[in-house]
């Protein structure tokens, strides 16, 4: 009973975690584009009883895969997969997402059983950060006001419960494979899975014209300047605690601050930035 009740607790809060942020970033293209990478499922990995660590340093690689595959998918979801006019919108959200996700997985896969050849965290860190300061200087455009979304017209449909099955969907391949994989490799893959951002951008590309799309992309590279020092630093408190024999309500305890000063940062850092960035013009 207590392990029920600790999954279910872990999925709450997850789907909490996961309606508040998305409806924040959605007021925000710059945030949004930030937000797509959040570390939501990455934090409940820690929660598995799996090696942190092992668990982080696969994270570290798909996070930047995943921003990859993004802004492929901003920019070329036209012909990724090529789609006749008239297709139904509908039919063009399930098949984009279904290509997205095989690519997702093909690379993602590569990476987690490569890991160990491949640079460290702070090498990673370090080349993500040229990569983004470098993306940010000659990409940047200029985004027009827009009308924010009000809470029950983001999550009140059909299409924000889609959403929400999408997380948990996700949560629940997270679960089996730290059920009956035991391997820390498997489980960062698992939790790294971005299955509400594809969702997500496979809606909005048939809902907003290119531009608007592309202008998540902004920032998306930004995204694993967040995950990677989260998940350094998120592993070696777990692991303290685990010394400590702290228990598992001090383990989830701590997922939540970490998810609350993440966003915080991204909250609190990326608007100023970006009315900085956006003053100095293209």
């Amino acid at each position: 009973m207590p392990a029920i009740a600790a999954f279910l607790i872990k999925l709450l809060l997850g789907v909490l975690t996961f309606v508040l942020v998305g409806w924040l970033g959605a007021r925000d293209k710059r945030i949004g584009g930030v937000l797509l990478t959040f570390p939501l499922l990455n934090g409940i990995a820690m929660l598995t009883g799996i090696d942190p660590d092992g668990i982080a340093r696969t994270i570290y690689l798909v996070c930047i895969w995943n921003c990859l595959l993004f802004l492929v998918a901003m920019h070329r979801y036209a012909w990724l997969p090529p789609l006749a006019a008239g297709v139904d919108p509908e039919i063009k959200i399930v098949a984009r997402v279904g290509v997205w996700i095989a690519l997702w997985a093909a690379g993602a896969a590569l990476l987690a059983e490569f890991r160990e050849e491949l640079p460290s965290a702070a090498w990673l860190f370090a080349i993500v950060l040229v990569a983004a300061a470098v993306f940010v200087a000659g990409r940047w455009r200029r985004t027009m006001p827009s009308r924010p979304p009000t809470f029950a017209a983001m999550w009140h449909n059909a299409r924000g419960l889609g959403r929400i099955a999408c997380f948990i969907a996700a949560f629940l391949l997270l679960f089996a494979v730290a059920e009956f994989g035991h391997s820390a490799r498997w489980v960062g893959w698992a939790s790294a899975l971005p299955l509400p951002g594809i969702f997500a951008l496979a809606i909005l590309s048939v809902m907003q014209d290119e531009d608007d799309l592309c202008a998540l992309g902004d920032t998306v590279l930004i995204g694993p300047l967040l995950v990677i020092p989260f998940n350094w630093l998120l592993s070696r408190v777990i692991v303290a605690l685990r010394v400590a024999d702290a228990g598992t309500p001090a383990e989830i305890a701590t997922v939540v601050v970490f998810w609350a000063v993440a966003a915080a940062l991204v909250f609190a850092v990326l608007p100023p930035f970006a009315r900085w960035r956006d003053a100095r013009g293209i």
